[in-house]
């Protein structure tokens, strides 16, 4: 295990998907480095697909924030750079 590469790294690309609509905005109004954008090209009725680019401290302060507002995560995935 002297090679494994940890599961979380410093600036990783994840996607999240949502139950009902997210104000990006006051996401990124939080004092968090994470760089938050809506996909646009996936349009579904109340769901709001979100691509975060964050650290592991940036996405657990996100995952935390969602649950505040009483949102259902559907999905939640790590995205590989390459995609």
């Amino acid at each position: 295990m002297k090679h494994a590469r940890p599961l979380f790294d410093p600036a990783t690309l994840y996607r999240i998907e949502v139950q009902g609509r997210v104000d990006v905005e006051w996401l990124q109004g939080f004092d968090s480095p994470a760089e938050i954008s809506v996909d646009q090209t996936v349009q579904v009725e109340d769901i709001t697909v979100l691509n975060v680019h964050t650290d592991q401290a940036g996405i657990v302060g996100l995952v935390r924030r969602l649950h505040g507002l009483g949102m259902t995560i559907l999905q939640f995935q790590i995205v590989s750079e390459e995609e």
